[in-house]
């Protein structure tokens, strides 16, 4: 599905969940689940990717190419341990997004990471070229296509064995239905890849997945250290981030919710916690506003990061923190993911908890949680959490948040703001007492 028709369809659903938003819910879901996400479908891609296996000759270079946006790449990474688990000796390189290269280089399972796409919400012409261009010289016998907005035409000929993601998005659906079942992003993405490879040849390992892992200079480490300790940070002292910011509207939550919990987490934490909070990309200057609507004496408590601040510096800071608010967005998976020093030098805490609160997207596709059955947990020794606000008109054709249209954002009609500080609270005072798990609001 190229993303004139992807606009089309999405645009399309918006409008019926405009006419009505529950009733146009319920149609969208029974429509969604019931013809894509139904076992016909699933079978009929099923053998269209055997039909593609049989057709690989060899099993030296792969290509993988993620989707275009900055947590994609992160979650995708597993992609590359399914095909270690088969052939330990190929060749893998691994296409990404180019800001986001700094973590994902040294990734022990990639030959090499090309950082590729720029950083728009689809790929561009000069993407889709030098993309192009690569498929046409690297001689590569097999290419995985993770990215949702590039199709097979898009990048190679007919005589170029590719297997896509989206084949796999009717088994997703599927297990949608199946609540105990993980579904998330990363762990499908390594399945999906186990279960191709699995049609032509042994796996020469089992099942390795164990999360995804993010690697860091000493330069980001150094950067992430004196950026806390000139911000005021008291050593020991209970750090929380906040990430204010998203990719997208329908999963930004409303400034005065935001702006509610900020004053909550700056007024009931211990006077010495110090909140990190960002400046915003996408909504610029939201870190901004938010301090700034506070009352004046709790306004200290809370420092900005600058939207100038490397990818990789404000992975390194996330460790430094004890508590992370989110909603699902890039840093989401940055947050989750296990900190690694490139040169071995430096030991990370790894244990920063994760608040993520979602809006139109599928928590158990993308979120985290340590408490609900059929989530993935983060690859952090910290709990996590998933909150989904209440939504009239959510459904799954939500999950394609870059081309709704909706003109009214319903998708954080109702939420939990005390529940939300609550949790953050007792969190924070909890790391001064023994720990004890803390179930979700």
């Amino acid at each position: 599905m190229n993303i004139r028709v992807q606009k089309a369809v999405f645009a399309a659903t918006s409008r019926v969940t405009e006419w009505s938003p529950v009733l146009g819910a319920r149609l969208l879901d029974a429509v969604f689940f019931g013809i894509a996400g139904s076992s016909v479908v699933e079978a009929n891609f099923a053998r269209g990717n055997r039909k593609v296996m049989k057709r690989v000759k060899r099993f030296r270079r792969f290509l993988v190419v993620s989707d275009i946006h900055l947590g994609d790449a992160v979650l995708a990474q597993p992609t590359l341990l399914a095909l270690r688990d088969f052939f330990p000796a190929a060749e893998i390189d691994y296409v990404i997004n180019a800001t986001i290269a700094s973590v994902i280089e040294g990734n022990p399972d990639a030959t090499r990471v090309i950082p590729l796409f720029s950083n728009g919400p689809f790929p561009s012409p000069t993407d889709i070229a030098t993309l192009r261009e690569m498929v046409r010289t690297g001689d590569y016998d097999l290419v995985l296509m993770l990215c949702p907005f590039l199709s097979t035409s898009d990048i190679a000929g007919p005589s170029q064995p590719m297997l896509h993601m989206l084949s796999h998005g009717a088994t997703i659906l599927r297990n949608e239905k199946q609540p105990t079942l993980v579904n998330h992003f990363s762990y499908q993405e390594y399945l999906f890849v186990r279960d191709a490879m699995g049609m032509v040849a042994p796996a020469v390992r089992g099942d390795t997945f164990k999360g995804v892992q993010t690697m860091y200079s000493d330069q980001a480490i150094e950067q992430a250290s004196t950026f806390l300790h000139d911000a005021g940070a008291v050593q020991g002292s209970p750090v929380i981030m906040f990430n204010p910011d998203s990719a997208s509207k329908f999963n930004l939550m409303p400034f005065a919710c935001q702006a509610a919990l900020l004053e909550h987490l700056a007024r009931d934490t211990v006077a010495d916690t110090s909140i990190l909070i960002g400046e915003g990309h996408t909504a610029a200057g939201i870190g901004e506003r938010l301090r700034d609507a506070l009352p004046a004496p709790l306004r200290p408590k809370v420092r900005l990061i600058p939207r100038s601040m490397r990818v990789d510096a404000y992975g390194a800071l996330l460790d430094l923190a004890d508590l992370f608010v989110t909603g699902d967005t890039g840093p989401l998976h940055l947050a989750a993911s296990r900190k690694v020093s490139r040169t071995g030098r430096h030991s990370f805490r790894n244990r920063t908890a994760i608040l993520s609160v979602f809006g139109a997207t599928t928590p158990r596709m993308s979120g985290y949680d340590s408490f609900q059955p059929g989530y993935l947990d983060s690859n952090q020794d910290a709990p996590a959490w998933c909150y989904q606000a209440e939504s009239p008109c959510r459904n799954i054709s939500c999950l394609n948040k870059m081309h709704k249209t909706c003109r009214t954002v319903r998708c954080f009609e109702r939420v939990d703001v005390d529940g939300l500080a609550s949790l953050v609270v007792s969190y924070i005072d909890g790391l001064r007492r023994p720990p004890a798990a803390i179930a979700g609001p």
